[in-house]
């Protein structure tokens, strides 16, 4: 019986490790993107500044 508790919970553990991975891989890839998007948008209205001054 105690190894049957073991398991379970080592099983769940694995699996709270493994969504707190997806999580923190998935916070850094949509802040990766955010301040792509930020830079280019920037980049775009001081091209567009230059344009016209």
């Amino acid at each position: 019986m105690e190894k049957e508790n073991f398991n379970r919970s080592d099983c769940l553990a694995l699996t709270i490790r493994k969504e707190h991975r997806l999580i923190v891989v998935n916070k850094a890839v949509k802040k990766t993107i955010t301040v792509s998007l930020k830079t280019i948008f920037a980049a775009i209205c001081l091209t567009l500044l230059n344009v016209f001054v």
